[in-house]
């Protein structure tokens, strides 16, 4: 429990601090900046005092339609939410504030809320896949010379490094996230890192250095007047304490703080020091006292409207009852601890739940009952960790959505612009009347001279798709020769050539031309395979489609993600499937061959008759229209689309390559 308290206040003091300058540099907020400043400080203190300065200055920024600051808004709430416990919240806010900030071009804000989102899914992403994204906004911020951002994406590199068990690595990566920020007077930063340090040394029992550290890091705090810094120094200081077996040092420590909390009407940090008393109470094992402190701690929840905070105490109390196997007592602080969890990580809750429960029914003997939580506890777990995955894929997807999110804004723009002009047409109409007998004229020489060239233009198509069938058919033909005659006889032929009797030296000849017929066989069925894929004919295009992206994430180290649901409803004529199969394996081979990509998305969309295809990679891309039209695999591409009656463009996002195709489904 205590290692477990430690974190949480770990946690909480990121959070409240945050967002300490992150408007510095913005003309478009420099009129707002002392409302701004006050925020900081409440949000640093008592976020709760936040509300209606807030609530205030986000209707001006709606009013005055100021994108920047509604921007920088945005990241203050999100932190709020991070700061009570509201993670999926934040998430949100942070994810607005990312979108803001591409649309009005800021850099600064875009890698501050994209750090800050790291950060919420943090808990269970992949550290290695953390540690890529978090290494990309710190190449950015960098090649920006944004110090700051600097700063909080080196702080994070160390955490994950620290998870991946790298932890000399990042105990390098905060002495430079230090280094930079002395180097460019931000105290503040440079105090939490120390802080940061501490923790990290403690855990490694490089205790003297952690006592070194959180001292200096303490004279910092009070050199900036920052309460909250030094408290939560002192917090840690603290534990130190407790590591070294000082108790009565830690419970002073954690007196000291209470009273300095309560001194300044900081009802978060009074409720912290308690619950380290509560903690300390327990290690000397004083139950009874450790149980009143934590509802002393709860009452202060409570009164200060903390209910994010309040699952941890029920949990601990919780913890207190089984130690003393009143496990009645026990399940009425764990439902109460449920209720709760509403307000803070409902996750969180049920997991301890599921481990007190374990621990009941294993000390009570009951090992089938405990079998069965344990199993509900890897069960949850497992459903945590792909949780995490998933947020993962929505943060690699982000720049997608912002551009999908543009794409529509852009329609709406232009569907408005559209109507403008219809408006301008009716009100010219009385002035075309006068030249409708000349206009009509014309349509009739350009109906024949359009009709001329479409019957020219549909027998070339005709005669081109007729050829590509003949080819697809010719294909099928010579897969069918190679799989049903030459691979069939090959097989004989090996099964042959393995009866027959040889001496013992021979014998070692006979398994290598064994091999080697091995290999021509599965070369023949690769030849097959890739003449006429027999997932289509036999499952469908989704299956196939399907079967060819698992077969390019298993043979490379390309992430692949697709949505192909609406192929269920699609029902498309066999000439149109393979057509649209051999569209995607041009796409996919560019991907793997040419572009040094890490990541491929597909995804198929239907509306009113209409099928978008939509391919995404962020490899080194290509200018589609200068390097690539004429290519062998774009002529191809566009061959087989005028079978489909579709179009294909390509857009330019920041990375990699992003080609939209449509084609009509009947």
């Amino acid at each position: 429990m205590l290692r477990s308290t430690y974190i949480l206040l770990l946690i909480l003091f990121l959070a409240g601090n945050a967002s300490a300058q992150l408007y510095r540099g913005i003309k478009e907020v420099a009129p707002y900046k002392e409302k701004l400043a006050k925020i900081d400080n409440y949000l640093q203190l008592d976020p709760q005092q936040c509300e209606a300065d807030f609530d205030n200055l986000y209707k001006i920024a709606v009013k005055e339609d100021n994108k920047t600051l509604l921007t920088v808004l945005e990241i203050y709430r999100g932190t709020i939410n991070y700061y009570t416990g509201q993670n999926d919240s934040a998430a949100v806010n942070f994810e607005r504030a990312t979108n803001l900030a591409v649309e009005i071009g800021n850099e600064q804000l875009r890698s501050t809320a994209s750090i800050r989102r790291l950060f919420v899914i943090d808990r269970n992403a992949d550290a290695k896949i953390m540690l890529g994204l978090m290494t990309e906004e710190y190449d950015q911020a960098k090649a920006n010379k944004d110090t700051l951002n600097m700063i909080y994406s080196l702080n994070g590199l160390a955490m994950y490094n620290e998870r991946l068990d790298s932890t000399d690595r990042s105990i390098d990566l905060y002495v430079k996230a230090m280094q930079i920020a002395k180097e460019n007077n931000n105290q503040f930063e440079y105090g939490f890192l120390l802080n940061n340090l501490a923790l990290l040394q403690l855990r490694m029992k490089s205790n003297d250095d952690a006592y070194k550290d959180l001292q200096e890091g303490i004279e910092i705090a009070k050199g900036l007047e920052n309460i909250r810094l030094e408290l939560t120094l002192r917090e840690n200081l603290g534990y130190y304490y407790m590591a070294v077996d000082s108790i009565e040092l830690a419970e002073e420590e954690y007196r000291h703080t209470l009273e300095l909390a309560n001194k300044r009407n900081y009802a978060q940090l009074a409720f912290n020091s308690l619950v380290n008393l509560g903690v300390v109470e327990r290690v000397k094992g004083n139950n009874e006292r450790a149980d009143s402190l934590m509802e002393v701690a709860l009452d202060k929840a409570k009164e200060t409207k903390l209910y994010y905070a309040i699952p941890a105490i029920f949990i601990n109390r919780a913890q207190l009852a089984k130690s003393k196997k009143q496990f009645k007592l026990m399940d009425q602080f764990l439902d109460s601890a449920k209720f709760y969890s509403k307000y803070s990580s409902a996750n969180e809750v049920q997991e301890a739940i599921y481990v007190l429960k374990y621990q009941e029914f294993r000390d009570k003997k009951d090992f089938e009952t405990a079998l069965d939580y344990y199993r509900k506890l890897t069960s949850f777990r497992d459903s945590m960790d792909h949780e995490g995955h998933l947020q993962v894929m929505r943060e690699l997807q982000l720049k997608y959505d912002v551009e999908k999110k543009e794409k529509q804004r852009m329609e709406e723009k232009n569907a408005y612009e559209k109507q403008l002009d219809q408006q301008e047409l009716d009100n010219a109409r009385l002035r075309q009347n006068i030249g409708i007998v000349i206009v009509i004229l014309v349509i009739i020489v350009a109906g024949f001279v359009i009709y001329y060239f479409r019957a020219k233009h549909r027998k070339e198509i005709e005669f081109s798709d007729a050829i590509v069938n003949k080819l697809e058919e010719e294909r099928g033909r010579i897969a069918r020769d190679l799989h049903d005659g030459l691979g069939q006889s090959l097989i004989i032929l090996k099964n042959k050539f393995n009866t027959v009797n040889v001496g013992e030296n021979e014998k070692k000849k006979i398994e290598e031309v064994d091999n080697s017929f091995a290999e021509v066989i599965e070369e023949v069925r690769s030849i097959s395979r890739s003449l006429i894929p027999p997932e289509l004919r036999r499952l469908g295009l989704k299956k196939a489609i399907e079967k060819m992206l698992k077969d390019i994430e298993q043979s490379t180290k390309i992430m692949v993600t697709s949505d192909l649901d609406c192929l269920d409803k699609l029902k498309l004529e066999s000439a149109k499937e393979i057509r649209v199969y051999r569209i995607i394996q041009e796409l996919t081979n560019n991907t793997v061959k040419h572009a040094g990509a890490t990541s491929l998305k597909v995804e198929l969309l239907e509306e009113n008759g209409t099928c978008s295809l939509i391919y995404q990679d962020n490899g080194k891309g290509f200018d589609a229209d200068k390097t690539h039209e004429n290519s062998v695999g774009m002529r191809s591409i566009r061959q087989r689309l005028r079978y489909l009656h579709g179009t294909i463009k390509f857009e330019k996002p920041p990375k990699g390559i992003k080609a939209i195709i449509r084609f009509k489904v009947n």
